[in-house]
């Protein structure tokens, strides 16, 4: 089994490994040529914004990927997203909510303490 380095995972060699083997018999050498290319191509690069870390909680362990740059998708496409993957749901209305209330708490913490420092 190859390993899952962000180089393989990216590789037409990692998709062909994960095909089951009859599919990849009914596949002709051109259409496994236009699958392995496409599967190379790395059309939308990187982001100049790209922030991923895993946080532990709850017995879990749960992602956070902040990505940014300029809109490059087609206008059918992001309406399409738009619609697959809405901003309001219930868990991102919580998450939210805790960010907001992180910020908030962190903001009485700074006051509280500038105020005991100032009485000092």
């Amino acid at each position: 089994m190859m390993d899952s380095t962000p180089t393989n995972v990216m590789s037409g060699e990692w998709l062909f490994s994960r095909l089951p083997g009859w599919v990849i018999d009914t596949l002709s050498s051109e259409q496994k040529e236009a699958i392995y290319k496409a599967a190379e191509e790395n059309a939308w690069g990187r982001h100049p914004v790209n922030i991923r870390f895993s946080l532990p909680g709850f017995g879990r362990r749960y992602f956070l990927t902040v990505v940014g740059g300029e809109e490059k998708r087609s206008t059918e496409r992001r309406a399409h997203e738009k619609h697959r993957y809405p901003l309001r749901t219930a868990a991102n209305v919580f998450f939210f909510a805790g960010i907001a209330a992180v910020f908030y708490l962190i903001g009485i913490v700074a006051v509280a303490l500038q105020t005991s420092l100032v009485a000092f």
